[in-house]
């Protein structure tokens, strides 16, 4: 399961590694494992690769398939790839109208 996981990419891997990590016994993570995998099949490994970064990048430390799916079927992962990076100190948004509005 881990070699599949490497050949999706980094991202994948570590989801993988912390779906084992989270469990007490190596088999109850072989189908949340299976399952994250198995994105691969109706998304692009590419995708899944961004999903999986993306869900390590959120709150939660170990993202499984109730995580990654949603950010598949929305299309985040790909708003991801499109949005510039940000630029450190400067803040978009906030309040425009300002206080004498």
């Amino acid at each position: 399961m881990r070699e599949w996981a490497g050949r999706i990419g980094p991202s994948a891997l570590v989801v993988i590694n912390r779906i084992f990590e989270s469990v007490p016994v190596d088999e109850q993570g072989l189908d949340a494992g299976l399952a994250v995998l198995r994105l691969a099949r109706r998304y692009s490994a590419e995708r899944v690769e961004a999903a999986c970064r993306i869900g390590l990048a959120g709150p939660v430390r170990s993202p499984r398939y109730a995580h990654l799916k949603p950010i598949l079927a929305t299309g985040q992962d790909k708003a991801a790839e499109l949005r510039p990076p940000r630029e450190q100190g400067v803040e978009h948004g906030g309040y425009v109208r300002g206080a004498s509005y």
